[in-house]
C-alpha cells in the first residue's frame, strides 16, 4: 500500500489507472492557489508603496534640515573683506566680525627662539661614509656628560655618551625631550640648530651647559665645541589696529571676529561688509531644492497608474524573460502614490508656506514676490520663478529685510514638512530606519496579510494532501480490482 502525508510523499503517478494524477493534482492546485497569488500581490504592493513613500520622505527630510537651518540670521551671515596690501596680512571674517575698516601697521612680527652654531663643527663622516661618535668628532676624551637644555618653563637633563653616540643621536635626544624644541644639524654647513616650536616671548632657550675634556683642554661642549650661545628669546608680534598697539605671541591670531595673518612689517587697511551675494546664494539655493522637491512629489502623485499589470507570480515569471519581467514591473510599479492624500497635502502646505504673507516681516519684503520670486504656469505645479536681478538688488538694498523674509517662510516651511513627515511616518513607517519595530498603518496591514498567507498556505496543504489521499485511495480500489479480474480469468482457463 501507499504511504500518504501531509508533509512528504513517494508518489508514482498512475500505476494502476494509468491517469497522470499528478498533472490533475497540480492543475486542481493551481485554481486553488488564486486566493495566495492574490494575497503575495496585494503584499508586494503594499511593500512597493513603502519604498516610494520612503525614498520622498529621506528627500523631504533633507530638504527640511536645510530649511530649519535657514530658521536662522547666522546662516545667511557672511563677509566680504577686501584687503589693501597682502604682502602685510592676510585677513577673513567671521559672521561676528564688526563691519568696517581697520587700519593695521605691523611694526614686528613673531618670531620663534633659535640657536645656530656660531663656528664650523667637524665633519660628522668619515670617509666611509660612517657617522663619527661625538668623541671621535670633537676629540672628546670623557665617556659621557650631562647638560641641562630649557625653554620657558619646560627643561629636561640629557646624557650623551661620547663613545658611542654619534650627533644624530644628540639631535634625537634634545627633540626627544619634550621641552617644545626642535635641533637638527646640517653637515654641508656644518651647523647645529636649535629652534623652539612656538613663537613669542614666553619662548626663552637656554641651557646648562657641560664641561668635558678634550685633546686641547677642558672645554664647554655646547658653547666652546658646539658653537652655541646661551640664550635665544622668541618675540611677540607688534602691531596698530586702528591706533591701539597690541601684541600677540603668533602672527596669525583673530580680534572682533576677524582672522588676521601677518605676513610682513607695513601698513595695510582691511574693509568688512555684509557679502550679499552670499545671501542671494542662499535664498537661490534653497528655492532650487524646493523646485526639486515639489517636481518629485508632483510627478508621483500624478504618475499613470495601469490597473492590469499585477505583481507577477512566480509561474508567470517562468513565462517571461528578464527583458520582460523588468517592463512588466514597470508598469506594475507605476503610478502606487497617484493621487495621494497624504503626499497632496503636504505639497498644498509647503505651497501655501512658500506663498503666504509674512507676519511680522518689514512691509517691504513681507512676500516672496517682493524679491522677484514668482510662480510658473499652472500646469507647472506650482514651480518657482527667480528674476536674479531683482533678487541681487533686495540683497544689496536691505539684506536685513530680506533674511526677516526667508526666516519667516523658512519657519512655516519646516512647521509644515515636521507635519506631512509625521503622516508619512504613521502611515508607512519610520523612513530614516532608526526604530527597531515598525507600527505604521501599512507594517500593520503587511503583518494581516502575512498571517493570512500562513493561515491560506496551510489550508492549500490540506487540500492537497486530500487530494492525494483521494487519488492514492482510488490507485489501491483499482489495483485490487485488477487483481481480482486476474484471478478470476485463471479461474476460467
Amino acid at each position: 500500500m501507499s504511504t500518504v502525508s501531509s508533509v512528504n510523499y513517494n508518489r508514482v503517478s498512475g500505476l494502476a489507472s494509468g491517469i497522470d494524477y499528478e498533472s490533475i493534482i497540480q492543475n486542481l492546485m493551481q485554481a486553488q492557489r488564486a486566493p495566495l497569488d492574490k494575497l503575495n500581490q496585494d503584499k508586494t504592493v503594499l511593500e512597493w508603496k513603502q519604498q516610494d513613500y520612503t525614498e520622498l520622505a529621506k528627500k523631504a527630510y533633507a530638504f527640511n534640515q536645510k530649511v530649519f537651518d535657514m530658521e536662522f540670521t547666522s546662516y545667511y551671515r557672511s563677509k566680504d573683506v577686501r584687503v589693501n596690501g597682502s604682502s602685510v596680512a592676510n585677513v577673513t571674517a567671521g559672521t561676528q566680525a564688526n563691519n568696517g575698516t581697520y587700519n593695521i601697521d605691523v611694526k614686528q612680527l613673531a618670531t620663534a627662539a633659535y640657536m645656530t652654531s656660531t663656528i664650523d663643527l667637524p665633519t660628522a663622516y668619515n670617509d666611509d661614509g660612517s657617522l663619527k661618535t661625538m668623541g671621535e668628532q670633537f676629540d672628546i676624551l670623557d665617556d659621557t656628560g650631562k647638560f641641562t637644555i630649557s625653554n620657558g618653563e619646560s627643561s629636561k637633563e640629557i646624557t650623551v655618551d661620547f663613545a658611542s653616540d654619534t650627533i644624530a643621536n644628540l639631535v634625537a635626544k634634545i627633540n626627544e625631550s619634550d621641552t617644545g624644541v626642535t635641533a637638527s644639524y646640517d653637515d654641508n654647513l656644518h651647523r647645529l640648530f636649535i629652534t623652539s616650536n612656538s613663537t613669542g616671548s614666553s619662548n626663552v632657550i637656554s641651557y646648562m651647559d657641560a664641561d668635558v675634556i678634550t685633546g686641547g683642554g677642558e672645554k664647554d661642549f655646547l658653547n666652546e665645541l658646539m658653537g652655541l650661545p646661551q640664550s635665544s628669546s622668541g618675540k611677540d608680534a607688534v602691531f596698530e589696529v586702528n591706533g591701539a598697539v597690541l601684541t600677540q605671541p603668533a602672527n596669525t591670531f583673530q580680534i572682533t571676529g576677524l582672522n588676521i595673518s601677518l605676513a610682513g612689517k607695513g601698513k595695510t587697511s582691511i574693509i568688512v561688509d555684509d557679502d550679499t551675494d552670499y545671501i542671494y546664494d542662499q535664498v537661490k539655493g534653497i528655492l532650487n531644492d524646493y523646485n526639486d522637491l515639489i517636481s518629485e512629489i508632483n510627478e508621483k502623485i500624478s504618475e499613470k497608474r495601469y490597473l492590469d499589470y499585477k505583481p507577477l507570480t512566480d509561474d508567470q515569471r517562468d513565462q517571461l524573460s528578464d527583458t520582460q519581467q523588468e517592463k512588466w514591473e514597470e508598469k506594475a510599479k507605476s503610478g502606487l502614490l497617484k493621487s495621494d492624500p497624504i503626499l497632496s497635502n503636504l505639497l498644498f502646505s509647503m505651497r501655501e508656506a512658500i506663498y503666504s504673507k509674512a507676519d511680522g516681516a518689514d512691509p517691504s519684503y513681507d512676500m516672496l514676490a517682493d524679491l522677484g520670486i514668482t510662480t510658473g504656469k499652472w500646469y507647472e505645479n506650482g514651480k518657482l520663478y527667480i528674476d536674479d536681478n531683482k533678487l541681487k538688488d533686495s540683497t544689496k538694498k536691505d539684506p536685513d529685510a530680506v533674511i526677516s523674509l526667508m526666516k519667516n517662510v523658512m519657519s512655516n516651511m519646516h512647521t509644515e514638512l515636521d507635519d506631512g513627515l509625521n503622516r508619512i511616518k504613521r502611515n508607512s513607517g519610520d523612513y530614516l530606519g532608526i526604530e527597531l519595530y515598525d507600527q505604521s498603518f501599512m507594517a500593520r496591514q503587511i503583518r494581516d496579510i502575512n498571517d493570512r498567507i500562513l493561515d491560506t498556505q496551510d489550508r492549500l496543504s490540506n487540500i492537497e494532501d486530500r487530494y492525494y489521499r483521494q487519488f492514492t485511495r482510488m490507485e489501491q480500489m483499482i489495483s485490487q480490482m485488477n487483481a481480482q479480474s486476474a484471478w478470476l480469468s485463471q479461474q476460467f482457463q
